[in-house]
């Protein structure tokens, strides 16, 4: 289907709840919803609510439907949906998938895709992962999640692309502190976004206007050679067809020669193709071309749902660089947003220059690191905020 486009680092105090008891760390099957590979009950407090359950997956599979559902009920980003953690996990996981899941009763209330290697437990992100965090239907959820994050005493947890303001990254540290866990914090991105306030004509008032008389000229350029035409497809017909052409441009230029491009590596191409397929089947992806005379000259891959439109991946034909095309269907594409009442236009990624020319608002994602109380723990923080020769010292220590 062709969619017609219109014109620092300060540890929180402990919870004050009181420590949860972990009963019976057993396997088990959960009655008629689920095949979890273990589980256990985490007791409430006198007068408090009723038992919280959590359990621990090895695959996406079983809690897909209700991990979907609970995703749909808090309106929830595409990185924390089944449909994206599962792909992730065949192109880039590494280790042994641990899912963890926290219901009340019989619904799900928050559930944690990590990976576990060598006594560590990781987030399931890496550099193609936008954005990162819990998935909970309300924060006394995400406190349990944690808590049974952090009761697992793993010898490291470490949580990506979290944002440095939001709720999930305080209840992550409150959750470690309260275990004993030392804890360090690092920015990794700052991907520029723009909210969707007021009309277009307003917002390019905001513009530079040598940029758009630059954006004028170029289109003139592109114009006179033939017939200019924006394209967007939803995947839901000739998807692979509409992969291979914008992958291709996506390559076209620097891209490719950096080796950074989709088709540069077999897990990347996997991976975006599975996305795709993921997002046209939800009906939230977007593939965009401007086209002269039906030849591709710029391409996005972006995912849209719930009012908010994700840049992903972009790439421009660098045979036409003169004309700019990567900066037209930027304007394109913006001026689609606007005309489509959309709240919010993400672009994702590093903080490029060029972006900035659209968005002055910024993101910041962080990588939390944290590390366990027990001696390696310790060792392992000493190294990690010191260096090795006072982790040799404690090393010694240690040992005495």
């Amino acid at each position: 289907m062709t969619i017609n486009p219109n014109p620092q680092d300060v540890s929180p105090p402990p919870s004050e709840r009181p420590p949860v008891a972990l009963r019976g760390l057993r396997s088990g099957i959960a009655p008629s919803h689920a095949e979890p590979t273990t589980q256990c009950v985490i007791d409430g407090t006198g007068g408090g609510p009723p038992a919280v359950e959590v359990e621990c997956y090895e695959d996406v599979d079983p809690l897909a439907r209700e991990w979907e559902e609970l995703a749909d009920r808090v309106q929830a980003v595409p990185w924390v949906r089944p449909g994206w953690v599962a792909a992730w996990w065949r192109a880039f996981g590494t280790g042994a998938l641990e899912v963890l899941a926290v219901r009340r009763g019989r619904r799900l209330a928050a559930v944690l895709p990590l990976q576990s290697r060598f006594g560590e437990l990781n987030s399931t992100t890496n550099w193609h992962t936008p954005q990162s965090g819990l998935l909970a239907e309300d924060s006394a959820a995400a406190q349990e999640l944690t808590r049974a994050l952090f009761a697992r005493r793993s010898r490291r947890v470490n949580l990506g692309f979290l944002a440095l303001e939001g709720d999930d990254l305080r209840e992550c540290r409150a959750a470690a502190a309260a275990a004993g866990y030392r804890q360090a914090v690092r920015t990794i991105l700052r991907p520029p976004y723009l909210p969707i306030e007021g009309d277009w004509a307003e917002y390019k008032r905001r513009l530079s206007a040598k940029r758009l008389s630059e954006i004028r000229r170029r289109r003139r350029l592109l114009e006179a050679e033939g017939k200019l035409s924006l394209q967007i497809v939803d995947g839901s017909e000739r998807l692979d067809e509409f992969l291979k052409e914008g992958f291709r441009v996506e390559a076209a230029a620097w891209k490719g020669a950096a080796g950074s491009a989709i088709i540069s590596r077999p897990q990347t191409h996997q991976f975006y193709s599975e996305v795709a397929r993921w997002g046209a089947a939800r009906g939230m992806l977007r593939l965009a071309f401007l086209r002269l005379d039906g030849c591709p000259l710029a391409f996005d891959y972006s995912l849209e749902e719930f009012g908010v439109h994700y840049l992903i991946k972009t790439g421009y034909n660098p045979a036409y660089g003169k004309f700019g095309p990567g900066l037209i269907l930027r304007y394109e594409m913006l001026a689609r947003a606007f005309a489509d009442g959309l709240g919010c236009y993400e672009f994702l990624g590093t903080d490029q220059e060029w972006k900035f020319e659209w968005a002055d608002k910024v993101r910041e994602l962080v990588l939390l690191r944290t590390f366990s109380p027990s001696p390696s723990g310790l060792l392992e923080w000493a190294a990690f905020a010191y260096g090795r020769p006072l982790a040799k010292s404690i090393l010694t220590a240690v040992k005495r």
